[in-house]
């Protein structure tokens, strides 16, 4: 087998051992001790397949294969453990893991998964190289895709942002591709030989949050057994995504302020700051300047981020790309499941997406594209493979007969309209409220009134 191997183990013995397996074939092996050394290995040359224990002191496995992932997304991982738990197993598999083996690991079976991650990779780079007009596996460019005025627009502003290091807040609906956005941005810049760190602000809990971003030191906290950098460290040098930047807390708010003004971190439990230099991105659905007014995000924070504004039109505001982006999902689906017969959308059913409301988006558009081709056994998708998108149409609003019914009280009127946009979003409550030009916390306190109102009819 001649490959290009690296090998992380923080145990010497697993270490060697795991060396001994691949040191004797045609191609080379490279040894790391822990996942922070396998990272600045893997920035300064190419491998062909990571083998790697799960159970390591500091960033573990896992972590690791999350980080090389959003950077090497084809690079393939066969991971290694001892501790003999199935859900290891199952989470490697689910973070992208091509094989998980069990230590004691036998020889043949490492060498098989190993083999099979290779073989692979060279499959996909092959059939890259016979398609040569596809996309690059790029951190952006052409994967935004469209020809319309809008997204050449979006693409011109994205040029011109990436000249500079300023803060850069993206705003659009959910399912836009903000991230995408963001990926572009660092890909045309002059950061991108470092790295792009993503963080979804809304999926950290709250009491971990600072310990994720700012890092940690050993003993910091209940649990805390080694230190840890944190994700500014880690995106030194690059850009760091902060998704979903309405949803931060606000003990971290003024945190961040502190970055963006001096560029300084101190580490949960320090009582040391040091400095990095990060470009921030920042990316919301929601209304910033409504959460300042509430008094739930920061002014100044709010202005340090909104130097470089970027808005992402929603999918109704650019039907013109629909086309072009369906080609791309079938194309993308295809892949997916080479098994399908499905070779086109045909011109009815391509006319019933170009007139859909896709309240989701990119992303809906993506699935629905997704479902259509593994479902389907004809190799021409029609309407009848659409029937769950809604059309533009949408349905008239239940409003009184002038000359039937009774003046309804404002609070019938409030109820009514309401109730409708919660229908025409399918209950998304988030949504709803940017709609009504509602905080989400009134959208409840309307609904617990309005359900308090029948319950005692």
């Amino acid at each position: 087998m001649s490959a290009r191997v690296l090998v992380v183990d923080d145990d010497p013995d697993s270490r060697e051992a795991l060396g001994l397996v691949f040191s004797g074939d045609s191609g080379t092996c490279e040894l790391v001790s822990s996942a922070e050394d396998a990272l600045e290995v893997l920035s300064q040359g190419a491998f062909d397949v990571v083998v790697c224990d799960v159970r390591m002191d500091g960033m573990n496995g896992l972590e690791l294969l999350d980080r090389v992932r959003r950077t090497q997304p084809s690079l393939p991982f066969v991971m290694v453990s001892g501790a003999g738990k199935i859900h290891d197993a199952v989470d490697a598999m689910k973070r992208g893991a091509f094989e998980y083996v069990m230590k004691p690991f036998d020889v043949d079976k490492l060498r098989t998964a190993v083999g099979g991650a290779i073989g692979e990779r060279l499959r996909q780079l092959g059939e890259d190289n016979k398609r040569p007009s596809a996309p690059p596996p790029s951190l952006g460019n052409c994967e935004i895709i469209g020809p319309g005025r809008a997204m050449r627009t979006l693409q011109a502003s994205i040029d011109q942002v990436a000249d500079s290091s300023a803060p850069v807040l993206i705003t659009g609906e959910t399912g836009v591709g903000k991230e995408l956005v963001a990926r572009a941005v660092h890909a045309r810049s002059d950061r991108r030989s470092r790295a792009f760190v993503a963080v979804n602000t809304s999926a950290v809990q709250d009491d971990l949050f600072e310990s994720e971003v700012f890092g940690h030191v050993r003993g910091a906290f209940t649990g805390a057994a080694q230190s840890r950098k944190g994700l500014l460290t880690e995106a030194d040098g690059g850009t760091l995504l902060l998704d979903e930047i309405g949803d931060m807390p606000m003990s971290m708010q003024s945190k961040l302020l502190r970055v963006l003004q001096f560029g300084e971190v101190r580490p949960v439990g320090s009582d040391k700051v040091h400095f990095v230099d990060v470009r921030i991105i920042a990316a919301t659905h929601r209304d910033l300047p409504a959460l300042v007014r509430d008094g739930r995000f920061r002014e100044d924070l709010y202005f340090r981020l909104n130097v470089l504004p970027i808005f992402v039109p929603p999918l109704r505001d650019r039907r013109e790309d629909i086309p072009a982006l369906v080609a791309h999902f079938l194309a993308e689906a295809r892949r997916r499941a080479p098994r399908s017969p499905v070779r086109s959308v045909g011109d009815k059913a391509m006319r019933a997406l170009a007139e859909a409301q896709w309240a989701g988006n990119i992303r809906e558009l993506a699935s629905a594209i997704e479902r259509a081709v593994v479902f389907s056994n004809d190799e021409s998708l029609g309407p009848q493979h659409f029937n769950a998108i809604a059309s533009t149409k949408s349905p008239e609003l239940p409003w009184p007969s002038a000359s039937h019914d009774p003046p309804w009280t404002l609070k019938h009127l409030n109820d009514t309209y309401t109730t409708w946009v919660l229908g025409q979003t399918e209950g998304d409550k988030h949504r709803a409220a940017e709609i009504l030009g509602i905080d989400l916390s009134t959208l409840y306190r309307w609904q617990r009134a309005h359900d308090g109102s029948k319950s005692s009819t």
